[in-house]
């Protein structure tokens, strides 16, 4: 043997081949020349062994299968089949049937509660509002079906021992024997009390005169499939006994009931910057016609603002401690109520004179008719009704120019602003601007008169009430006689009313200058200037309350108008007359002396300063003007 073993070994050194090694041994040899450890190379299974496990799984299998057997011929439900708290595993089906019939009694006086996962109540049910009608037998063949021991012999022992390993939730299946037609408004209900709108960040200022902060929450919005969820919750709660009490919501990305709706993030530096600042009334936005809501002067630490919003929950509402607060005079709602509500005062004028007069006077009314003033704002009369020319719809009609009376063009434009000057007396506003005319006027007292030219002077009031005021002037004609009559409306906040008090300091006479001419006939007289009596004038605007008690009495304005003379021309006579003294001087029985006419109106292109108090030594009369358009003049 050994010598045929060394033969071929020398046959195929000859050869030039190799020596042949063993597999086992050219494995360890390369491990070796590697400086490794060898590795153990396994032996080949042996068929005894491939025998045994093939038996064991025969075993295992027929065990498996008579377990299968022994579960499907129990005829009762697989353990740990829970609804609620009450185990139906073992139970048969007319024990659960009988199960289910004492927990839906007990659930007619227990309620669920569906929360938030961070615990959060979103809405209570209480079960008794479940449908009564429940078909127990149905319920407990559909509990048998699913988790009872009637399933093949293949698939009964593998159920079987997952309930074992794992309790099973029936829950879920008996719960859609309600559907969401069955439940109607009570899921409805449901899916409303999830739905909610996010909060958003908030600053606001309470009628208290507080500064709070409202953080942020996350919305919710109730998924499509949501009722069909909450029926089966539900469902599973009412048949179990009200079991589990409290019913978790999830939201969609988890499988839930409702998707979220994330809320806007706080910026809390921005926010506190657009809130702080000076109060603001509400006011009246006069091009839209629609009231501008006012706010609260506020002013508070960011850090204050900052410590407020950690400490408030989601959706929470905190105050801001340390803020200073100042609220509005008049909120929006205050204004929206009253304004424009109340006549604060009107005064009437009688309108004369020429027919271009009468036209430039209704055409200034109608420039100022429905000027709006907001609180503390003023109104300039000049820019309202300017320039006086024939492209703006002027008339020429009597006018004073250098103490003459001429036809210029806007004659007659300053009776709306004396009259609207007499009713912003009697509203007790503030007068800004005012000077009387060069000359009194008849149209109107004395005292109560406001002149006004381009380039000046002007007539200016301002609104120093807290709420809007509206100008209101109406031009009527009644017969042979016309009117302006001026209103300011506005909000009257107390019973307080005005008189104006006109102490006529100084009357200055007039007196006549006769002028002899050739170019009238003999005797013939012609008034060439009308005659103004002079007045020195001082008034003061006096408040009196309901009951008419004087509350104030303030200096108003000085008043200084001109007399001027009258001019006649008399044709000179050719009647010498005689020296007999017992002889007299023909009379012309058609010519009588002129009495003093009646004050012409004056548009005001010239004016006067106001005069100081010249220091009558005579107590002069006084005059209290009661009501508006009591002292005018021109009313018959």
């Amino acid at each position: 043997m050994e010598e045929n073993i060394g033969a071929f070994e020398e046959k195929k050194r000859k050869k030039g081949g190799k020596r042949l090694m063993k597999p086992e041994k050219a494995v360890r040899a390369s491990a070796e020349s590697c400086g490794e450890t060898p590795p153990r190379v396994p032996r080949e299974t042996s068929g005894k062994a491939g025998k045994v496990i093939a038996i064991v799984a025969a075993v295992l299998a027929a065990a498996y299968l008579g377990f299968g057997a022994w579960v499907s011929a129990g005829q009762c439900i697989y353990p740990n089949v829970m609804l609620g708290e009450v185990n139906y595993g073992g139970m048969s089906e007319q024990q659960a049937a009988q199960q289910l019939k004492e927990s839906v009694a007990q659930a007619r006086g227990a309620g669920v509660d569906f929360v938030l996962p961070d615990g959060t109540e979103v809405a209570h049910v209480a079960l008794n509002e479940m449908p009564e009608h429940v078909d127990f037998d149905g319920l407990a063949k559909q509990i048998y079906i699913v988790y009872g021991c009637n399933d093949s012999i293949l698939t009964a022992g593998a159920k079987y021992l997952r309930a074992l390993v794992k309790p099973q939730d029936a829950a879920t299946t008996v719960g859609l024997y309600y559907s969401p037609n069955q439940l109607g408004s009570l899921v409805d209900t449901l899916c409303d009390d999830i739905t909610c709108d996010p909060v958003e960040f908030a600053i606001h200022v309470t009628e208290d005169g507080k500064v709070s902060v409202t953080k942020p929450m996350d919305g919710r919005a109730a998924t499509d499939t949501a009722k069909e969820q909450l029926s089966m919750y539900l469902g599973g709660a009412y048949l179990s006994g009200g079991k589990p009490s409290e019913i978790v919501l999830k939201s969609d990305a988890e499988g839930g009931v409702y998707d979220v709706i994330p809320a806007q993030e706080a910026d809390l530096a921005a926010q506190r910057e657009a809130i702080i600042g000076q109060k603001v009334n509400a006011s009246f936005d006069k091009e839209s016609g629609t009231v501008v809501p006012g706010h609260a002067g506020v002013d508070f630490a960011l850090s204050d603002l900052q410590a407020a919003y950690d400490k408030a929950a989601a959706g929470e509402t905190v105050d801001v401690p340390n803020a200073a607060v100042e609220l509005p005079d008049v909120t929006t709602e205050q204004l929206e109520q009253v304004i424009f509500r109340d006549e604060l005062s009107s005064y009437t004028t009688k309108v004369g004179g020429a027919p271009g007069r009468r036209a430039n006077v209704k055409l200034t009314a109608s420039r100022i008719n429905g000027y709006i003033m907001n609180a503390g704002e003023t109104m300039k009369y000049g820019p309202l009704v300017t320039p006086f020319t024939a492209a703006n719809g002027y008339s020429p009609a009597p006018g004073y120019l250098q103490g003459k009376t001429v036809d210029m063009v806007g004659g007659g434009a300053c009776q709306a602003s004396s009259t609207l000057y007499a009713a912003a007396l009697y509203a007790n506003l503030e007068i800004v601007q005012r000077t009387n005319h060069g000359f009194a006027s008849d149209y109107i007292g004395l005292g109560l008169d406001a002149t006004v030219a381009e380039g000046g002077p002007e007539f200016e009031l301002r609104n120093n009430t807290n709420y809007p005021i509206k100008v209101c002037a109406e031009y009527t004609t009644s017969g042979n006689k016309n009117y302006l009559k001026i209103t300011i409306l506005g909000t009257k906040v107390d019973d307080t009313y005005v008189k104006i008090r006109a102490d006529v300091l100084e009357t200055i006479p007039f007196t006549e200058e006769i002028i002899e001419t050739d170019e009238l006939a003999p005797g013939e007289r012609k008034v060439e200037q009308t005659a103004y009596t002079g007045y020195k004038v001082k008034t003061y605007r006096n408040v009196y309350s309901g009951d008419g008690k004087l509350i104030s009495s303030t200096f108003e304005a000085n008043s200084n108008y001109k007399a001027r003379n009258r001019i006649v021309y008399v044709g000179k006579s050719a009647v010498t007359v005689p020296t007999d003294p017992g002889v007299t001087a023909p009379v012309d029985p058609g010519i009588t002396a002129p009495i003093d006419p009646t004050v012409p109106v004056d548009p005001g292109t010239t004016t006067d300063p106001g005069v100081t108090d010249p220091g009558a030594t005579t107590e002069p009369p006084v005059v209290e003007m009661e009501r508006p358009g009591w002292l005018d003049t021109g009313l018959d």
